[in-house]
């Protein structure tokens, strides 16, 4: 796993909550994009866009949680033909992100109570990536889910290769930032 650099630690959900609407502040008058920031929930030891082998998901659904070079199956819709070396494009699935304290409140909750396992507590670090700073890589963009306006999609647009896929998520990924959760889990 890449360097993740430790920004700032909460020990509360009130913590959180202040830095978030601190972000949110900050950037929406100066932001020119409709979403502006936008918040994932990212459970150690995985990067903000990329997962590791055994922390991917739900401990004894392996097919839904396979793993492609860091990505899950489950995450994007790939080309079965080609032993999942292409995902399709798809405008209904991909990496999720919040977009909204709340939805990242209730996401961040959910996920630490499963951090380490069904019913296993953990850390639950929050990640965000402000879109003024880079462009959004071809082929790649913020879909929102049609059941949940704060929920988004970082969906696949085209169709790419999986290792193109993989570069396009770690560029985006060095533009996030990660707020370390230092809560004691007991």
């Amino acid at each position: 796993m890449d360097e993740i650099e430790q920004l700032e630690q909460f020990k509360t959900a009130k913590d959180l909550e202040n830095v978030i609407k601190e972000l949110i502040g900050e950037h929406r008058d100066a932001k020119k994009n409709k979403i502006g920031v936008m918040f994932r929930i990212v459970i150690p030891p995985n990067s903000p866009t990329t997962y590791e082998e055994g922390h991917q998901g739900k401990d004894g659904d392996a097919n839904r949680y396979q793993l492609v070079q860091g990505v899950r199956v489950c995450d994007y819709k790939f080309e079965k033909s080609t032993d999942l070396e292409y995902v399709l494009p798809d405008r209904t699935c991909g990496l999720s992100f919040s977009r909204t304290f709340s939805h990242l409140k209730g996401t961040q909750k959910m996920l630490a109570r499963h951090a380490k396992g069904y019913k296993k507590l953990g850390p639950a670090n929050v990640s965000w990536w402000i879109l003024s700073k880079c462009d959004m890589p071809k082929g790649l963009e913020f879909v929102p889910d049609l059941k949940d306006n704060s929920h988004y999609f970082l969906a696949a647009t085209e169709r790419m290769h999986i290792d193109i896929l993989l570069g396009k998520l770690k560029r985006i990924s060095f533009h996030m930032n990660v707020m370390i959760d230092n809560m004691t889990r007991a």
